[in-house]
Order: C-alpha cells, then structure tokens, then sequence
C-alpha cells in the first residue's frame, strides 16, 4: 500500500484531520490526501499532529483514567482511548531517520487511526494499552477487562490467519507483535515457562500453512519482543480490503525479513543479521554439547570452538562498520563509593552514555550480548578441551573481550531507565538518589540482555545481583511483568522450561 502526500483541497467533505480522514472513511473511499500505488512500498505516514502526541507526556489521558473510577462512571470508550494514548507514548518510537534508527512500532498510531475500530489490530492495541495502564494505575479492573479481550482475540486471529480463505495482511504481523508484547507485560510466575508456552503458541499460529509470513528466515529469528518494522516490506495490490477504511494489501514477506530486524544502513545490517543468523545456529549446538560431561566428542569440541572464533572476529569487527551517528557517546562517570554494598539501580560504577535513540541502544545491547554468548563458549570450549592445563594469555585476551562487552551493557542502564538523563548524571556527581523511571520501552528493550547477562559464568557474583535488582525494578516501576519473572531465575534453562 503505497501513499503519496498530496495538497488536501478544501472541501466540506474532507475533514483534513488524520492521514485518511474520517468523513472519507466513512464514506469508503480514497482520502484525496493519499494515492494508492501498487509501484510503492508501504509507507506510514505520520502526520505532526500524531508526532506531536507521540513526544508529549500524555499526563492529561493518565489524569482521565486515574478519576474514571473515582467519579462513579466508566464510559470503555474513553478509556480504551487514553490507554491507547498512554501506551503510544510508552512503547513507541517514530523515526525521524529511517536510514539510521527504524525506531519501534513506528507508525503504529497512524495504523490505529485509520483503522476499522473492531479490526483484530484495533482489539489488539487496545488490550495491550489497557494491561499497560492497569499496570502503571495498579487498575485491576483495567487488567481484567485486558484478559477477556486477549482470550476474545487469541481465537479469532488462529482462525483469521490460518484459514487460507481469510485475507490477510501486514496488520496481522503487527497484531501478532503486540499479542506477543502483551504476554511480556502481564506474565507472571504462577507456572514454570507460561509465557514462552504462550510465544510458541503465537509463533505457531505465524508460520502456520496458509500464513502469508517466512518469520524463521536463515536463524529462526522470529522473536516477539524485537522492533517491528513498518516499512521496507515488499508488498502487491489486492483488490480486496483488509480493513474496512483502507485500501488492501498483501503482504509477501522476503526471505530477509523478520522481527528482528536492524536499520536500513546496509553495510552494517546486513552484516549483524547475518552474524545473528550464525550466531543462533551455533549455540542450538552447543547447548548439548556443553551441558553433557561425556557425549562431546574432542573432534566435536574443537570444531565449536572453531566456528565460535570465527563467530568472536566478526563480532569484534562490526562496531567498525556502524555509521558516526550510532556511537555511543560519553556523559560522565559513576564512581565506586561504597564496595562493601550493592549500588543501587543505574549507579553501578562505569561510565554513563547516551544512543541515537533507545532503538540503537538495545541494537548494541544485543550485539553485545551475542558476543559475550560466543566468548562463553570459546571459554567452555577451552576449558573442556585442554582440562587443568590452562593458557593465561588466550583466557586473558577472553577476559578483556568480556568486561568490555559487559561494560558497555552496564553503562548503558542509565541512558534506556532513566527518565531524563542530564538530571541523573548531575545526581549521579553527588549522591545517587532514586532514578525517575524513563519510558517502559527502555526497560523492554534491555532486560532480555540483562537477564543474559546475570547467567553467564563470566559475570561477577555482585554484578549478578545487581542485575537481578535492575530486573526487578523494571517490573515494580516500569510495569514490565515478565522482569520481575526473569529477576528470580540464575540460569537460561530455567526460562525455557
């Protein structure tokens, strides 16, 4: 679905107030402001006004919400309205480089906009909004009415996107995205791998027969939680809409494509998606490998760690590649001021740094936290290979690799938790008062790599806890149910089980 900005001509029979506008909604036709062409890849746009509610602190939606309840009257409309406000702001981010940042959920709200309100996208925004906002409110009816439409919505997207029948389009990989985002906000530990039970089911409904999507790519990178990118999707014409105020479109996803995309700076995509790729496919080896003490053999250990130190070179060459605009950069120091204690959140002692945005950020993050997942199993690989004999320069060079990876991890906590970080680095020269929690999508973005980062036998025992204390706030004070879950676990399998 192509759109091309036009000069919206005056007239009493177009309202000029949102990307298609609602009197010609309403009435089933083309905006004159946009053009469909099928020579066009889909493109949202984001008029200012929706820029401009994106970059403000929706404290008016929030207000509303809070005094529902206190006034005696609940109008869901209204609600469901600020929620989705509220949400927009917490977990979007638009993107005014594509070339340099693809941000995440960009053009989310211009979607919803244009929406036919009982679409499954719709459904599925507002169920998310609500579970978000009964979370910051501690609104349990917020929470609960969140439930039923989860439960409303999980069969009947099953059956709208298996059945080959049914029309589908990119606004079902969205809403699969957002079902998915919703497990990771409201998940709890009542049962042992619930929320992963749950993934699998949405990741099974994606890649059914008649699905329209190739989400397992080269490295089976489909993951939920990870940006999901609005443009750059090669897409055809249908004549058949998918929703009831938009042209139609069928979504033909390329064998690149999937959630875990990266920007569209091609030396330096190209080249983590392909590393991510490999990187997945040699640790689904040697898990196996590494758990059992007998079953490896030393022709298998040694080809591991061949592949893994190929792995470690290509990582250790791609910051080269990345453009000026993605490095990260310096704000100051937190220094050490008591060793016997753990800091609190955000005052671990590194330097601070700032990103592009919080997408770039957790783009580092998670090539770091890749790397460090390789460097583990070089040192694993070692260790088993030559047994009590050890080589001091090879563990050392591991090491210095290690706590350079880690740092930049830990240095970043501020920047993706804080809410306004020039306060916090002023807080930061002289004293370490309580971090103002920042937008829930810093935490989101980063807690994953933290939750890695506290399992690896490279990490220090204090640094573990400290994490696990960073996980557990961004559950408390960010909403974020699925860190509080994370919090409470010291190794990697038992989150898969």
């Amino acid at each position: 679905m192509g759109h091309q900005k036009h000069a919206m001509h005056a007239s009493k029979d177009c309202d000029k107030r949102r990307p298609s506008c609602l009197n010609c909604g309403r009435a089933r036709r083309t905006c004159p402001g946009y053009e469909p062409s099928k020579d066009l890849k889909f493109i949202n746009y984001v008029g200012e006004d929706n820029l401009n509610v994106l970059r403000q602190p929706p404290s008016e939606s929030m207000h509303r919400a809070a005094s529902f309840n206190l006034s005696g009257t609940l109008d869901w409309s209204d609600v469901e309205q600020d929620a989705r406000l509220v949400f927009f702001n917490d977990y979007c981010i638009v993107s005014s480089n594509r070339s340099l940042s693809r941000g995440y959920l960009h053009g989310l709200q211009s979607m919803i906009a244009k929406a036919d309100p009982n679409s499954e996208l719709v459904q599925a925004c507002t169920l998310i909004a609500l579970a978000n906002l009964g979370n910051k409110l501690g609104n349990t009816m917020y929470r609960h009415r969140a439930e039923g439409l989860y439960s409303l919505l999980l069969r009947s997207f099953r059956l709208s996107i298996s059945n080959e029948a049914v029309f589908t389009t990119v606004e079902s990989l969205i809403t699969a995205a957002l079902m998915g985002l919703y497990e990771i906000i409201t998940s709890t530990g009542t049962y042992t791998g619930a929320h992963v039970a749950h993934a699998q089911g949405i990741s099974a409904i994606l890649i059914s027969k008649f699905s329209p999507f190739d989400l397992l790519c080269d490295g089976k990178l489909f993951q939920i939680a990870s940006s999901v990118p609005l443009e750059g999707l090669d897409v055809e014409i249908y004549t058949r809409p998918s929703l009831r105020n938009s042209p139609a479109v069928v979504t033909k996803a390329s064998q690149k494509f999937s959630l875990m995309c990266t920007p569209l700076f091609n030396q330096s995509s190209s080249a983590i998606d392909f590393i991510y790729a490999r990187t997945i496919s040699l640790m689904l080896r040697a898990e196996p490998l590494l758990e059992s003490e007998t079953e490896a053999t030393l022709d298998q250990l040694c080809q591991l760690r061949f592949e893994a130190e190929q792995l470690r070179e290509a990582y250790t060459t791609w910051p080269d590649t990345v453009p000026p605009a993605w490095t990260p950069k310096w704000l100051g120091t937190i220094s050490s001021k008591n060793s016997e204690t753990l800091p609190d959140v955000g005052y671990w002692p590194a330097t601070i740094s700032c990103y592009y945005d919080l997408y770039v950020a957790s783009l580092w993050n998670n090539y770091r936290k890749a790397a460090l997942l390789v460097l583990n199993v070089i040192l694993r690989c070692h260790y088993r290979i030559n047994g009590r004999f050890s080589d001091q320069i090879f563990e050392a060079s591991i090491q210095k690799d290690v706590e350079k990876l880690t740092e930049g991890i830990i240095s970043s906590v501020p920047y993706l938790l804080t809410a306004d970080l020039q306060i916090f680095v002023a807080n930061a020269a002289t004293g370490s008062p309580p971090i103002i929690p920042g937008r829930p999508l810093g935490g989101l973005l980063s807690m994953h790599t933290l939750f890695v980062l506290s399992t690896l036998s490279t990490t220090e025992e204090k640094l573990k806890n400290y994490i696990r204390n960073c996980l557990a706030w961004i559950g408390t004070r960010m909403g974020i149910s699925q860190a509080t879950v994370l919090s409470k676990y010291t190794s990697m399998n038992q989150f898969k089980c």
